[in-house]
């Protein structure tokens, strides 16, 4: 159905339809735009939810099962959250800015298809005006030539009138006559020419503007219907990882442990003592328990204290003034370094606490001490790299927070030993260049070295002995793995265990054949070559290729294995991993 056709005759109703159309389409993007607004309004008021109910400090975090829970369900709301804000973008970038593209070009074209209109109208009122001129110009001639033809019938019929002026009056007709016919001549060229115009404004002119104005009206109805079906999709989008995070809630849900609850709570609070014992009987008539209990009566008997951390026996404080704490604060207990202010039971759970951070404190000193030393260990070898005397600080500085923490250490499980009623283990010797101080006579792969103003031994240096040299990247790293699974574990093993170890590890660089091959992890290449000027290390070419075993542990060392099977370590600046 074409508008041009069926609507020839209502153009002002057309524009007035097309007007609407495009206030309705003002009037949908209004709405997504609402939309997207509450649906943002929506995902931060439950951002500003979660985030009010969420634990914190991460020291906050409850060990019970049922606040875990509910924690998890507040991450996936939050995600749920940002899922809503992945709606609101979508909205805007694929509905709202195509919309407000699609009104400013249907405003545009409109308002050139109705100029185009009115400029056809002007074209056909112009020509139907110079018709109506020309119609005009031939009725008087006409009228002029009726009169100047009764003229001369009458001037022909009056014998009083001369012959000349009977011929003038018969010359005049002939003249009216003759304009009459130009006249009229002129008069059918303009209606034939505007008869044709007129045709061509109702058949073909205007029926394109009604063509064009009908396409502007169903290009916005399309438009419209594809972005309701694309904000369904957008929407239908996101549900998946909704449903996906309601999904998790239930999980979590799920994990709520009532029993497990309990036991924490029996774990946090319990305070290890035992019941008190019953109350002895006391017969007032019996002269001997009389005289007995009088005896005792002077005694003072050690009242039973209940307070926040569990109830315990002991001596009765003498209270403060009832004015001391209007207008400070609570006050807070005394903290002893051991706990011991804590019930027995709390003591050793914190004990236990603090030597699990020490322990990570020592390994993490360690690794970056090991680094230290096989840094200083390549630039003796290769002095064109850097200056070994310049980490030495460095180093003594890593093995005095060793030895500090190693001390600790000692101090807090002595503390555990004698809160959990076992005799104090001994104190561990000190981690600082140590390890084969004992079970070997040669000299040790890591001895200790005279500080830089001369004073107690107190870093590591690397021992130039030409017969052995165990001070290679490999022996470091070997001797002091053996020695962080000797005195970082929690069985608390003894030295003599360590020497026994130590004493596996050859000659040669490498430990007993019982041990089994480490598991190939990569390959790699070499980019430099490198040239190996102690045990342990391996020379390279350039370009060579060979298989990883093990990778950097932040000391700037890889150990490698070749394909003749030697095994060692290299700079991990000298290779390029190519594969893991």
């Amino acid at each position: 159905m074409n508008w041009g056709t069926e609507l020839w005759d209502q153009f002002d109703k057309v524009t007035d339809h097309t007007q609407k159309g495009i206030e309705f389409c003002e009037r949908y993007t209004h709405f997504i735009k609402d939309r997207a607004k509450i649906e943002a309004d929506y995902a931060n008021a439950l951002r500003r939810l979660t985030k009010s109910y969420l634990p914190k400090k991460k020291e906050e975090e409850s060990p019970f099962t049922v606040v875990k829970s509910f924690n998890d369900s507040l991450k996936e709301v939050a995600d749920i959250a940002g899922q809503h804000e992945l709606l609101v973008e979508q909205l805007k970038q694929k509905i709202l800015d195509e919309m407000a593209k699609l009104m400013t070009e249907l405003k545009i074209e409109r308002k050139k298809h109705i100029e185009e209109s009115k400029r056809l109208e002007n074209q056909l009122q112009a020509q139907l005006r110079t018709l109506e001129q020309a119609k005009r110009r031939y009725e008087r001639a006409f009228q002029e030539q009726v009169r100047a033809e009764e003229t001369f019938r009458n001037a022909d019929a009056n014998l009083n009138l001369s012959r000349a002026e009977v011929e003038k009056t018969k010359n005049m007709m002939h003249q009216k006559a003759q304009a009459c016919s130009e006249c009229k001549s002129s008069y059918a060229l303009v209606l034939e020419q505007t008869n044709n115009h007129q045709r061509d404004y109702y058949n073909k002119l205007l029926p394109q503007v009604f063509q064009s104005m009908q396409e502007l009206d169903e290009k916005r109805i399309i438009k419209i219907r594809e972005s309701i079906k694309q904000m369904s999709d957008v929407e239908r989008g996101i549900q998946p990882i909704i449903n996906t995070c309601l999904d998790l809630i239930s999980q979590s849900s799920e994990k709520v442990d009532h029993g497990e609850d309990s036991r924490r709570v029996i774990d946090r609070f319990k305070s290890g003592f035992v019941p008190p014992d019953d109350i002895a009987f006391e017969d007032l008539g019996n002269e001997d328990t009389k005289s007995i209990g009088s005896s005792n009566s002077s005694k003072t008997r050690e009242p039973t204290i209940k307070s926040s951390s569990g109830t315990t026996k002991g001596p009765k404080k003498k209270e403060k003034g009832r004015l001391a704490g209007i207008f400070g604060g609570r006050g807070s207990e005394p903290v002893s370094e051991d706990f011991s202010h804590l019930p027995p039971q709390q003591q050793k759970k914190q004990l236990k606490e603090k030597i699990k951070t020490i322990k990570h404190q020592i390994n993490k000193e360690s690794a970056s001490r090991d680094g230290i030393v096989k840094m200083q260990g390549v630039y003796q070898t290769n002095p064109q790299l850097g200056d070994a005397n310049s980490v030495q600080h460095q180093l003594d500085e890593s093995n005095q927070k060793l030895a500090a923490l190693e001390s600790e250490l000692a101090k807090f499980e002595g503390y555990l030993a004698t809160a959990s009623g076992d005799t104090p283990v001994m104190a561990r010797r000190s981690s600082v260049g140590s390890f084969h101080s004992a079970g070997s006579s040669e000299s040790p792969a890591v001895q200790p070295s005279t500080g830089v103003n001369g004073g107690t031994p107190n870093s590591l240096s690397v021992s130039s002995t030409p017969h052995r040299q165990t001070t290679s990247m490999y022996s470091v790293r070997s001797a002091h793995s053996v020695h962080s699974q000797l005195y970082y574990d929690d069985s608390l093993k003894t030295l003599d265990d360590s020497s026994a170890m130590a004493d596996s590890y050859d000659e040669t660089g490498s430990f007993d054949e019982d041990f089994e091959p480490l598991t190939v992890v990569g390959s790699a290449s070499a980019l430099y070559p490198f040239q190996a000027t102690t045990p342990g290390s391996l020379d390279m070419v350039a370009e060579e290729q060979f298989s990883v075993v093990e990778f950097d542990n932040g000391d700037g060392w890889t150990r490698i294995r070749k394909d003749t099977g030697d095994e060692g370590f290299v700079p991990t600046t000298y290779i390029q991993i190519s594969s893991q």
